[in-house]
């Protein structure tokens, strides 16, 4: 019951404190502020029968993907567009005028901190400047394809004892340690064997999973600052007493970098090809310096980067083609023409490079239906009037769902809800621009680890299906 009046005392307080909206625009499920309040509250965090993301993409498809809003709990309008040309201007035509909001920044800082994903500005412009040397074709081809591909066969040999006895595994759970042990040797050269249970490596993934879930309750719990401070809900106490696990973790990698003077060692550099290695060597030269709690940022915005995408990429590949084992067949027989024989040795750059589009189609084609970032959002910082004709002003949210736009049907045809690796192939693919697929996101925030992911996606479904067929 006294939920129930918190809630209705935010509602109020939410109509009150409305931001300006526009009257022709519908509203959420042509409702009121208490409606969404309440009705969101209720699906997502009471019943907790849909996820957020689940949520909107039934209320956008109930609204013929036109653009409506929401208020949201606290009081700020929110418009929520899926067409591609109102995503591009939103991430392109525009991109000044919407920034993340620090309401968002606020809730991550505790894992995110001053990294690439959670600043705005300056402070985001330099980051993937410096960034953008760590991605580039040479390292693909000398130093990570063999990363990706030594680890994918660590995971075969995993699968060998229940592919044998016909036993159930967790698939998800191996992809996540997978991607897991491939960013820590790539990003930080560190030697990590959560493939093999190792508990330490283990133990940083289960923090870190946890965080990221607690954090998520802060943007359904209005009073979360409150129960930060004074420690009341299992969430906040959950963050603060994992986030001590996962900076003891991190900081082992930050410190290896750093001289008995506190500074930047000239000899840990030396010859370090590590995305952390090329980052600090690329500030070094162009006169910056950072300090590690920043390095500590950076290293937990490249973990969830390197791990968490492709891991839920991959998890949705495999679930597509438990259904459809037309396209295993495809896979397989394009696994073994890259492998001609040596099933036993790890997959190159140059091996899949031009020679694995079904495995491209596959990966691809599961990222339309389950982006691993399904929803994202950004606040308005100018008034400004998209291509629908809708006028959004300062303080506004703006949401849009890749959930969603990705399955417009008259953008990908009436089978759009479909699993139809063939989109992809026979030249097909140039049909579809950044912001008709935004699996990758769009404009000058387009992700610059997008090579990185499908080269460790390909190499990992070819080396699985050299090997095995999948049911679930």
């Amino acid at each position: 019951m006294m939920l129930f009046i918190v809630l209705a005392l935010m509602a109020v307080a939410a109509y009150m404190l409305r931001r300006r909206s526009r009257k022709n625009v519908e509203t959420l499920y042509g409702r009121g502020e208490l409606f969404a309040t309440f009705d969101i509250v209720r699906r997502v965090l009471i019943k907790g029968d849909q996820t957020m993301p689940e949520y909107f993409k039934d209320a956008i498809e109930y609204h013929g993907y036109r653009p409506f809003q929401w208020s949201q709990v606290g009081g700020k309008n929110a418009l929520v567009i899926t067409h591609p040309d109102d995503v591009k201007f939103l991430l392109k035509d525009e991109f000044n005028a919407f920034v993340k909001d620090p309401t968002f920044t606020e809730k991550f800082d505790v894992l995110l901190g001053q990294g690439i994903f959670n600043v705005n500005g300056e402070m985001w412009k330099d980051q993937r400047t410096t960034m953008s040397h760590m991605f580039n074709r040479r390292l693909l081809r000398e130093r990570m394809s063999t990363v990706f591909g030594t680890h994918a066969q660590d995971m075969v040999n995993i699968l060998r004892t229940p592919a044998q006895s016909g036993e159930s595994y967790n698939i998800q759970t191996l992809f996540y340690c997978y991607t897991f042990d491939c960013i820590n040797m790539i990003a930080f050269n560190r030697q990590v064997n959560s493939l093999a249970g190792v508990e330490k490596d283990v133990s940083f993934q289960r923090s870190f999973d946890v965080i990221q879930g607690s954090v998520i309750d802060r943007f359904l719990l209005p009073w979360w600052k409150v129960n930060r401070l004074l420690q009341l809900s299992a969430s906040e106490r959950n963050i603060t007493d994992h986030a001590k696990r996962i900076d003891k973790y991190v900081y082992e990698v930050v410190d290896s970098y750093y001289n008995e003077a506190g500074e930047i060692s000239d000899d840990a550099l030396q010859g370090d090809q590590t995305m952390t290695g090329l980052f600090l060597e690329a500030a070094k030269e162009e006169g910056k310096t950072y300090t590690k709690q920043f390095l500590r940022d950076m290293v937990l915005n490249t973990v969830i980067a390197g791990r968490d995408t492709t891991a839920s990429a991959l998890t949705s590949c495999i679930q597509h083609l438990c259904k459809h084992p037309e396209w295993q067949d495809k896979l397989i027989a394009e696994a073994k023409e890259v492998f001609n024989g040596n099933t036993q040795e790890a997959l190159t750059f140059d091996d899949v490079e031009e020679r694995s589009p079904i495995a491209e189609a596959v990966f691809l084609e599961s990222l339309r239906l389950n982006p691993s970032v399904p929803t994202n959002e950004k606040s308005c910082v100018k008034e400004c009037t998209f291509p629908s004709g809708v006028t959004v002003y300062p303080g506004m949210f703006v949401h849009w769902f890749p959930i969603a736009t990705n399955r417009r049907k008259d953008v990908w045809g009436e089978d759009a809800e479909e699993w139809d690796p063939s989109r992809w192939l026979d030249g097909k693919a140039k049909n579809y621009d950044e912001f008709m697929y935004t699996a990758f996101h769009s404009g000058p925030h387009m992700c610059i680890g997008k090579p990185l992911a499908m080269l460790e996606g390909k190499i990992a479904l070819l080396t699985l299906f050299a090997h095995f067929r999948f049911t679930k």
